[in-house]
């Protein structure tokens, strides 16, 4: 391949990389002048025709992604038997390489590079675009630092292709979500799960489930819990540890709702980290650091220099007066501050489990009022006063609310209704629309195809619903017809008879060719291009042969 010039325009100059897909190439964009990274699909895939169509048509939904935390897609193409995507060309390592020299991380260099994944996703997840394969392999370190991530959308097109290839899953499997392993829908929240494992990964330089086999791994990450993260790594703190094992919920709505939550919940994490670790050092270590004794040469004491001599009883009162008033101070400061404790976080813990954590520091636990909670289950703690961190005096009380479990409502239908009125009325009931795009032939866009759960159960109030809804029919991948020597009204029938959209015209002196004849399109005829392709002409502005 190298030395190869494909589609007559990216000069292929080396092997720089492959993997279970693809093999990838340092490339020349020879129209650009820019060096772009080429990914050539392996030949396995390439003569799947369904998996192709797959792969082009998420291809093409990922090129419209810009973001500086997302390796760009230039272009995609084929020539021959050969298919190709162009890519933003990144200089640096991918965060797995990283994490095998590294590991474990701090909690700081984790959240730095989490909430930069997590702005990735946001942005793909505002346009639909679900990236089915988070896991450190597809996330670049850049020279600079900054976190890309890499390969959105294209683990759709290379699901099925690959089940039969073990060595090409088994590296995406450890990621995989709960309901990605048992074959399920992958979506917003599948990708916050895997993130969740790269977290987990580094901040212990270990997956939370291990395994033989893709699917021993699976089937142990669908019927066991991770052991907490840190039993690997006490140093990362119990706020980030939260975090990470919510992102790894096995139930997805569990698990935060959005890319932008679980970023904000880092952030935070880190925070409450440092304000405990300095609490702690304010209670358990303060000390009284007595300034040394200065030695001085000793005087010899006489009656006769004082006009009025004290007496020995009164010297000793003095004496008592300045050990009592250090004694004091030592109390006040380190006695006395023994008394204080750290108030712990009792969220979602039992009364059980509060009172024995609150006597073990001295404080009795209150019972306050029971609430409907939609997430918190009944009978755990969903707040408390005073709160998690705060410094108090022992034998004070902490009182809890506790949780009655959700407000259960019963859930209506709303297949064949627009999304608009689909989310009103669920919103009417109190239940949240987790909205996910398919084409369909006979459903309208934007109209609800499925819904899940299925009308009639009774769920918990604020539950996500999953609505399945039309994008319309599927666009049709057409060759490009030849435009260039037709006339521009010919050229227009050709568009429009083809289902394309015509673009740009641009005119151009021509001695060659009368006006309004196409001297070029874009895209080139021959191409491979989706029904509703937007054509650009280059067209004869005259004045012709002389």
């Amino acid at each position: 391949m190298v030395g190869r010039l494909l589609g007559k325009r990216y000069q292929i100059l080396e092997k720089i990389g492959c993997g279970g897909m693809a093999i990838v190439y340092r490339a020349k964009d020879i129209f650009l002048n820019r060096i772009v990274a080429l990914k050539v699909l392996r030949e396995q895939f390439a003569g799947d025709e369904e998996f192709v169509k797959r792969f082009r048509h998420e291809a093409q939904a990922v090129a419209s992604l810009s973001h500086d935390n997302i390796v760009s897609i230039y272009d995609v193409g084929h020539e021959n038997d050969i298919y190709y995507l162009v890519m933003e060309l990144v200089r640096g390592r991918d965060l797995k390489e990283i994490i095998k020299e590294k590991a474990p991380f701090s909690a700081e260099d984790t959240v730095y590079i989490t909430t930069q994944i997590c702005d990735a996703l946001t942005h793909a997840h505002q346009q639909k675009i679900i990236h089915r394969d988070i896991k450190p392999h597809n996330i670049i370190i850049t020279d600079a630092g900054r976190v890309k991530v890499t390969d959105f959308g294209l683990a759709r097109a290379v699901t099925t292709a690959t089940v039969t290839h073990t060595g090409n899953i088994m590296g995406s499997v450890h990621y995989f979500s709960p309901e990605q392993a048992r074959g399920e829908i992958a979506d917003e929240k599948s990708d916050l799960y895997s993130l969740g494992v790269v977290l987990y990964e580094m901040v212990t330089g270990k997956v939370p489930f291990q395994g033989d086999s893709p699917i021993s791994v699976a089937v142990s990450k669908i019927q066991n819990e991770p052991i907490p993260p840190r039993e690997h790594n006490p140093e990362i703190g119990a706020a980030l540890e939260k975090v990470i094992l919510r992102a790894m919920a096995k139930n997805p709505k569990r698990r935060y709702q959005s890319a932008e939550m679980l970023k904000q919940n880092l952030l935070a994490a880190i925070r409450e980290n440092r304000l405990l670790d300095q609490e702690e050092v304010e209670v358990t270590e303060k000390t009284i650091v007595l300034p040394p004794v200065r030695k001085t040469k000793k005087k010899r004491f006489q009656l006769s220099e004082i006009a009025e001599p004290f007496k020995l009883w009164t010297w000793m009162m003095v004496v008592l007066l300045i050990v009592g008033f250090l004694l004091g101070m030592y109390l006040s400061t380190t006695v006395l501050a023994k008394s204080e404790v750290i108030v712990p976080d009792l969220t979602e813990k039992t009364l059980a489990e509060a009172e024995r954590e609150l006597t073990s520091r001295g404080l009795i636990l209150k019972m306050g009022k029971k609430v409907n909670h939609p997430t918190i289950e009944a009978d755990l703690i969903i707040t408390q006063v005073p709160k998690p961190k705060e410094v108090v005096k022992k034998n004070i009380e902490v009182e809890v609310t506790l949780s009655k479990g959700p407000l259960m409502v019963e859930v209506p239908t709303v297949v064949n209704k627009s999304l608009t009125a689909a989310e009103v009325e669920l919103a009417n009931y109190g239940l949240l629309s987790d909205p996910f795009y398919v084409y369909h032939n006979q459903i309208a866009e934007d109209y609800v195809i499925r819904q899940e759960p299925a009308p009639g159960q009774n769920i918990a109030q604020e539950s996500l619903i999953k609505l399945i809804v039309s994008k319309g029919p599927a666009p049709t991948w057409i060759k490009m017809p030849q435009l260039v020597g037709y006339n521009l009204t010919e050229a227009k029938e050709i568009i429009q008879s083809n289902g394309l959209t015509l673009g740009v015209l641009d005119p151009e002196t021509s001695y060659r060719y009368p006006a309004e004849t196409v001297l070029r399109q874009d895209p080139g005829a021959d191409s491979e291009v989706l029904q509703g392709t937007i054509v650009n002409l280059v067209i004869s502005a005259g004045p012709g042969p002389q």
